[in-house]
């Protein structure tokens, strides 16, 4: 990936889950459209794939990778009955050593402003934020209200944890849910602050990156804009980015 001093395109990954492929297709294509950095948020544990192949591909292409729960139970040997779970002894201790470098909140500067990466929220990797549609609930987050209310609060926040490419217009920031790489909701997000766009990419098997839908930053005019999570209200219209638009079910909340 091209190392820039000003970071205006940024490549966006989420949950890995051990999807060696789908994490290589990912890089191979975001490294095509010459972003100026990628992000993960993590969760590289727990999957079908190899997860040694993973934290290498992730190490090599240097992308700013945060951790997630998922990471710190495999690194803790804790919740080892969820589906796929991986175990400490099948990971080398070089694959242990970068899980456990894995910081919880990642902050770049971008040519649109700072970037602040976490799992979940914060050092929450648990956390999950959501305004709540008419089948899901609503999840607030005061850390979140508390980044949002600083003198120089972030332009961006981007998060994981949900397995759900999302959009969340606040008044000045944007939070963006990085999905993840696993199932049918697989696939990668760019933004490109030049553009003022942030855009959806679904991963297919066989190799094909399809588009998906696309968001300006600046015209948000059929989009909710909110001043805090503390005014979340139960009756938000998804912004999705892996189908067009449409009333969500259950699989915003699932991890």
């Amino acid at each position: 990936m091209s190392r820039q001093q000003v970071i205006g395109k940024i490549g966006i990954i989420g949950d890995v889950h051990s999807e060696h492929l789908r994490l290589k297709q990912a890089l191979g294509w975001l490294e095509q459209q010459s972003v100026d950095a990628v992000i993960c948020t993590g969760d590289i544990a727990d999957g079908q794939g190899c997860i040694e192949q993973c934290w290498r591909a992730l190490a090599s292409a240097q992308v700013h990778t945060v951790a997630g729960n998922h990471d710190r139970w495999l690194l803790d040997d804790e919740n080892r009955h969820v589906r796929n779970a991986q175990f400490r002894t099948g990971v080398s201790e070089e694959g242990l050593a970068f899980l456990q470098s894995l910081p919880r909140v990642v902050r770049l500067e971008t040519a649109g402003g700072e970037l602040r990466l976490c799992h979940g929220m914060a050092d929450d990797d648990m956390a999950k934020v959501w305004p709540g549609t008419e089948t899901t609930a609503t999840r607030r987050s005061e850390v979140l209200d508390k980044w949002l209310s600083e003198p120089h609060a972030p332009t961006f926040v981007v998060n994981g944890h949900m397995h759900f490419r999302t959009l969340i217009d606040f008044e000045h920031s944007y939070l963006i849910n990085a999905g993840t790489l696993k199932g049918r909701w697989a696939g990668i997000t760019v933004l490109d602050i030049a553009a003022r766009e942030v855009a959806g990419f679904n991963l297919q098997d066989g190799g094909a990156v399809v588009a998906t839908q696309k968001f300006s930053l600046d015209d948000r005019t059929d989009r909710r804009i909110w001043n805090s999570t503390a005014a979340f209200d139960g009756r938000w219209r998804a912004t999705s980015m892996h189908q067009p638009m449409q009333p969500m079910g259950n699989e915003a909340v699932n991890h």
